[in-house]
């Protein structure tokens, strides 16, 4: 009886170990929205994370299309970093872009000019130590900044403080949680459960 009872706990253990693992990726990377208000973006500016994403939502739509593109209008990296193209008409339409490396990213609609434009500030990770962040170069700056052009560029600062936690992040760590608990106490139950009938 004592080996009915060893397969048992190896899967409850295993199972576990699967789950948090498939429900941990969420939370590791946090997603930001942006919403496309008529000719605007709302909000203008945001702040995330390395490793975050941002996703542009149509939620008032116009009879005009959207495009989401990093840069300045009439420069010459406009579009180089990211590029929704576009496509971006009705509610509903999404654009999502990975911030793989921190820095200053200005972006803009290119049927609607500057007049529609935003920014994103990405922070390194929780992950990047303070020093690597604190040393980044003017040159390292530039390139990670698609608006900025030319020498007059200055260095991102360091920041010292962490970027706001997304609400829907929290709710996954919330939910992540109780089934987190609900399986430890759910797994405890079966084992003692075993055990009594062995």
């Amino acid at each position: 009886m004592a080996r009915r009872v060893r397969p048992v706990r190896l899967f409850a253990v295993a199972g576990f170990a699967l789950l948090v693992a498939a429900l941990a990726g969420p939370v590791v990377a946090a997603t930001s929205s942006v919403s496309i208000v008529d000719r605007t973006f709302s909000p203008a500016s945001v702040t995330v994370a390395a490793g975050d994403t941002v996703t542009w939502t149509v939620t008032k739509a116009i009879d005009e299309p959207h495009s989401v593109t990093s840069g300045k209008p009439g420069a010459a990296d406009s579009g180089k970093a990211f590029d929704s193209g576009i496509v971006l008409k009705k509610n509903g339409d999404t654009y999502s872009f990975t911030f793989a490396t921190a820095g200053e990213y200005d972006y803009y609609c290119i049927v609607h000019g500057a007049a529609m434009s935003g920014h994103v500030t990405v922070l390194a990770g929780a992950g990047a130590s303070a020093g690597a962040s604190a040393a980044a170069s003017p040159a390292s700056s530039a390139a990670a900044s698609p608006g900025a052009s030319g020498p007059a560029a200055s260095p991102a600062p360091a920041v010292a403080e962490h970027a706001p936690v997304d609400p829907t992040a929290k709710l996954i760590a919330g939910a992540i949680l109780i089934v987190v608990l609900l399986l430890l106490f759910g797994s405890a139950w079966a084992y003692r459960r075993a055990n009594r009938m062995a």
